[in-house]
């Protein structure tokens, strides 16, 4: 049995690297790490049946005619197109270290019978505390207060300068979580810590389990309209492309916030940069943009009520190894002809 890693230069590479070869000692599984180093990203992805395969790293030629040998697939962001697959005409099982293996042409490894299993939940925790600190960087204006300290000095101390920047508290204020997943919930169990009452709309999980988290399952429409911070947790999808637009922010009230650190695209941003300028909505915080990174000349670096940071969602230390943990359990499952907890069995 031979198990390739791809070693993409990420963290979660790294703590693939570390993990794999002590937890399978014993197991009779020859280990190769390919060292392709981080490319760029999104390198003309290439239409598969009317779907692409997105955000990685590398050259899938190259990759392609590196794995003839392999029976097992390690990555991370590392691209797994058909063209990939083919390369590797022993294959039987992907793991790719991601809690969506968007990497990873996944219809054409089922069409081969190959399962993908992946890393759900990876980053969760991690991602719920960002939106957290994002909602309270909004909610106590610390953008407008770091300027002003950098601008004034001791200034800043003033009284007239100190009222300029009152915040809100959180106790009372309504959160709208837009998807109820593995991030959803724990954003939840954060806010309510707060004080905060919780809304959500997530037409895909039972109303009783939101209620049982303490939340309330409600419509989009009700959602923004009553909520004064609204955050995205819900995964992409062509229908969702653009979920918060122009409609959708006129719903708002003028004093909400709205968070993103799910996907840049369920935004329209030229919507959002419109409401923002015209104050519309009191302010935003986006860990994701559509485009990564933005052109230099992206509006809402105009804006001073944007707050926007470069996909820190994941980026703490424990995810990397959650991941990897979790990958390494699937292929000790797979090895052991043990069901897999964590495959993607549909496209």
């Amino acid at each position: 049995m031979h198990l390739y890693l791809v070693d993409d230069g990420t963290l979660t590479a790294g703590a693939l690297r570390r993990e794999l070869p002590a937890v399978l000692t014993g197991w009779q599984v020859a280990v190769t790490v390919l060292n392709m180093g981080l490319g760029h990203e999104d390198i003309d992805p290439t239409p598969v049946d009317g779907r692409v395969v997105k955000e990685f790293y590398g050259s899938p030629a190259e990759l392609a005619g590196k794995l003839a040998g392999a029976d097992i697939l390690v990555v991370h962001k590392a691209p797994v197109t058909e063209e990939v697959i083919k390369g590797a005409p022993g294959l039987r099982l992907i793991a790719c270290a991601r809690a969506h293996p968007v990497n990873v042409d996944v219809r054409a490894a089922l069409s081969r019978g190959i399962p993908v299993v992946h890393a759900p939940g990876r980053a969760a925790d991690s991602t719920a505390d960002l939106t957290m600190a994002l909602l309270l960087f909004l909610a106590r204006n610390m953008g407008e207060t770091c300027r002003l300290v950098s601008r004034l000095g001791a200034g800043a101390w003033q009284y007239d300068c100190r009222s300029r920047l009152e915040g809100v508290e959180l106790a009372g204020k309504i959160l709208g979580i837009i998807g109820f997943g593995q991030v959803g919930r724990r954003v939840a169990v954060r806010a309510q810590a707060f004080g905060m009452n919780i809304l959500v709309y997530s037409p895909h999980v039972n109303p009783a389990e939101i209620l049982a988290a303490g939340g309330r399952p409600v419509t989009l429409e009700e959602l923004l309209s009553a909520s004064d911070f609204v955050s995205l947790h819900t995964r992409p999808a062509p229908e969702k492309t653009g979920l918060i637009g122009a409609p959708q922010l006129a719903l708002m009230k003028n004093s909400a916030c709205l968070i993103n650190t799910a996907r840049g695209e369920l935004v329209d941003e030229e919507a959002l940069y419109r409401a923002l300028k015209e104050k519309r909505i009191r302010a935003a915080a986006l860990d994701v943009l559509i485009s990564e990174p933005p052109p230099p000349d992206h509006p809402f670096f105009t804006l001073p009520n944007v707050v926007l940071t470069p996909h820190l969602g994941g980026k703490t230390e424990a995810a990397p190894v959650r991941a990897a943990k979790i990958i390494t359990e699937e292929i000790i499952n797979f090895l052991s002809g043990k069901s897999l907890r964590h495959v993607i069995n549909r496209v």
